[in-house]
């Protein structure tokens, strides 16, 4: 190939390699022209209809989406058309654009070690094949980027809080929202944000709340409402707050009120209701792992293992073991208190170990000792005083060598938890079978078997009942005491308020009412034993209703929570007997038939309502309903102030009345809402049609 061949040649690859380059260009500018195009719809869209934080954290990803779209579109035809292009197409596309070539570099590239190629190329060499190379380029670029500039130079012209609602969508950020202010000055409170910042103990950052219609906050935060325009006051009771002005937008921070309170924001003529509802910061939780039981040793001789798990929601500040044992006998007793093992924990640590390893020995402990060990945890709470969690007791005890010296053993019989829970294990056993036969029986015979099983757990649930208030009331006032429901004459018959039975035991089983059993322990042993066994007969009573109604299957639940219940009143049930106790003896004969029933019954008192206020509510529940097609905001405030009068247990009716007022709020369809919300108000329980003799 000759040398000028060889020339026109080199040009044409240096010419295809500025077409592709500038192909590559032009598709990178549609994709960037795309992404912002996309983005500026988006950024269009909740500028006229204001988006939610979960629509634009959806819609973020539309402008990449469109990208890659736009990049497979170009790699399709135009990038792949570029790199596939040949000398003699590339020499035709310089034949179109200059005419005076005469289709020399044509013929030029097809002629190798001809004499003609020397005069071809003359005339090639001639011709600006660079110049019309960067024309094109220019022109194919122009476009494309001119757009693009346009836009980019629109979108820095915006505020940055309206670019970064579409960019970073995130609570909080809709008072950035362009157009946000343009209702202002009419309505200052259509829009507002509600900032909590956390204590400083607690390590939470600070969060942010859009239109909240209530907001939860650690007791200790600081919760600023903001808004735009001018005018605002927020009235607690009898205080009012004015809010601070600050360019165009108005400020107020209150702090967490300690229950829940409802906060009235007034502008001019404008009113909203916000509820500040406050959370406790809870206790460490701390579970002890080892030793894992009570022990009686033989000797105080040996090592023991220490092993405890600490959680709080916030943090933990500490945690240790502590050792409390008692020596002595009879009526002289001496307590010493040992604390093992104490840690510090780094802050932000919410989960914790310690442990540690006892030699037996370096307690110094005698015969007859015992030694209760636990393990606590403090959190960080600085403002209302650190939290203090404590794990179950367990104790150990050194036998004494007298229990040794002889092997007669009195019998004794169960205890009342360890028989009831016998007796409920087989009416449960009974019941389960019962269920696996159902399809061997008629309905007829499955619903009368199941109210014989009935009768037997009626009578064992009255058992129950009667070792409960046998011992929550024999030692309240002497053995003549009498209580509501034994029939005597002058004591008011009713219900049997558990509470208060429990009060008064442990009033009797603590002489000082300022000091518990079991060293600073939560409950004492009375109210430890007989709270079970009140859970046990709540939970037979619901199972003989099931079983009354022929659905034993209904009823297996029930029995399997009471024997539960059983098992931990038998577990607390911790008495260690110093002595032999004294044998009774009863004259059957003088005391048969001795007691004497006037029949004359008293007039029953009806049973207290559980909740008084709940028919108020519903009746101003169904006053705003009144008003809620022609003041909606209006409405809502009143739905927020009966949340407000909720008792704290009632923890889903408050949420159903939140999103209650907040779809009132934002308008349209709101009858599923308000249908919740008064159902959870009403919280009747379920009425059961008249039944058939086998319960349907």
């Amino acid at each position: 190939m000759s040398a000028p061949v060889r020339h026109s040649r080199a040009r044409l690859r240096s010419a295809r390699r500025r077409l592709i380059s500038a192909t590559l260009a032009r598709a990178l500018l549609w994709v960037a022209l795309s992404v912002v195009l996309a983005g500026g719809a988006v950024l269009a869209i909740d500028i006229l209809v204001g988006l939610t934080v979960n629509a634009r954290a959806w819609l973020v990803a539309a402008p990449w989406l469109t990208a890659f779209a736009v990049l497979a579109w170009q790699l399709a035809k135009p990038i792949r058309a570029a790199l596939r292009v040949s000398d003699e197409s590339l020499a035709l596309w310089f034949e179109r654009r200059i005419p005076s070539l005469r289709y020399a570099l044509v013929t030029s590239t097809g002629l190798a070690d001809d004499p003609r190629a020397e005069a071809l190329e003359q005339v090639v060499a001639a011709s600006p094949l660079e110049q019309e190379v960067g024309l094109a380029t220019r022109r194919a670029l122009a476009r494309p980027a001119l757009a693009l500039a346009l836009l980019i130079a629109l979108v820095l012209l915006l505020p940055d809080g309206a670019v970064g609602r579409v960019t970073t969508p995130a609570e909080g950020d809709a008072l950035d929202r362009l157009g946000a202010g343009a209702g202002a000055t009419i309505d200052p409170l259509a829009i507002i944000v509600v900032r909590v910042a956390s204590p400083a103990y607690s390590g939470l950052a600070v969060k942010s709340y859009d239109d909240p219609a209530s907001v939860a906050a650690l007791v200790g935060s600081r919760v600023t409402i903001e808004g735009r325009g001018t005018g605002v006051r927020a009235v607690r009771g009898t205080m009012t707050d004015a809010a601070a002005t600050v360019g165009d937008r108005w400020r107020i921070t209150l702090p967490v009120p300690p229950s829940a309170e409802a906060v009235r924001l007034t502008a001019g003529p404008r009113e909203r209701v916000l509820v500040l509802e406050p959370i406790i910061d809870s206790v460490p939780i701390v579970r002890l792992d080892a030793p894992a039981r009570d022990t009686v040793l033989r000797e105080a001789t040996g090592t023991i293992e220490l092993a405890a798990d600490i959680r709080d929601n916030l943090g933990i500040a500490d945690g240790y073991f502590e050792m409390v044992i008692s020596s002595g006998g009879g009526e002289l007793y001496s307590f010493r208190t040992v604390k093992l093992a104490e840690k510090r924990f780094g802050a932000g640590l919410r989960r914790g170990q310690i442990s540690s390893r006892v030699r037996l020995d370096s307690l110094r402990l005698k015969p007859g000792d015992l030694v209760h060990l636990r393990a606590l945890a403090t959190d960080r709470n600085d403002l209302a005083g650190a939290g203090r969690g404590a794990s179950e007791t367990r104790t150990l005890r050194i036998a004494r060598s007298d229990e040794y010296d002889s092997v007669s053993v009195d019998p004794a019989p169960p205890s009342e938890p360890e028989k009831d829970a016998l007796s409920q294990r087989m009416i449960l056993q009974q019941t389960q079978e019962l269920v696996t036969r159902r399809a061997l029986l008629s309905p007829q015979a499955y619903t009368n078997q199941s109210r014989r099983i009935a009768v037997d757990q009626t009578k064992l649930r009255k058992r129950v009942g009667e070792v409960v208030f046998t011992r929550l009331t024999e030692n309240s006032g002497g053995e003549h005491e009498h209580f509501p429901g034994d029939g005597h004459a002058g004591v008011a018959d009713g219900a049997v308020n558990a509470d208060a039975l429990l009060a008064r035991a442990e009033a009797a089983a603590n002489i000082d009412p300022t000091r518990n059993l079991d060293n600073h322990g939560d409950e004492t042993p009375v109210v430890a034993i007989n709270r079970p066994l009140l859970e046990a007969y709540n939970h037979m009573w619901r199972a003989s209703e099931e079983l009354e109604l022929g659905a034993p299957e209904r009823a297996v639940p029930w029995m399997q929570h009471a024997i539960e219940a059983l098992q931990r009143a038998r577990a607390a049930e911790r008495i260690y007997l110093r002595g032999r106790p004294p044998r009774v003896v009863v004259d059957l004969n003088r005391v048969r038939l001795a007691g004497k029933d006037e029949a004359r019954p008293e007039a029953r008192v009806p049973r207290a309502a559980m909740d008084p206020a709940r028919a108020a509510r519903l009746a101003r529940f169904d006053l705003a309903l009144g008003v809620v097609a022609r003041d909606p905001a209006a409405a809502a405030d009143s739905l927020l102030l009966i949340r407000v009068s909720l008792p704290n247990e009632e923890r889903a009716a408050a949420l159903t009345l939140d999103a209650a007022a907040i779809a009132l709020r934002k308008g349209g369809e709101v009858t599923m809402q308000l249908v919740a919300a008064r159902r959870a108000l009403v919280q009747d329980p379920p009425r059961r049609a008249p039944l058939s003799a086998w319960g349907l």
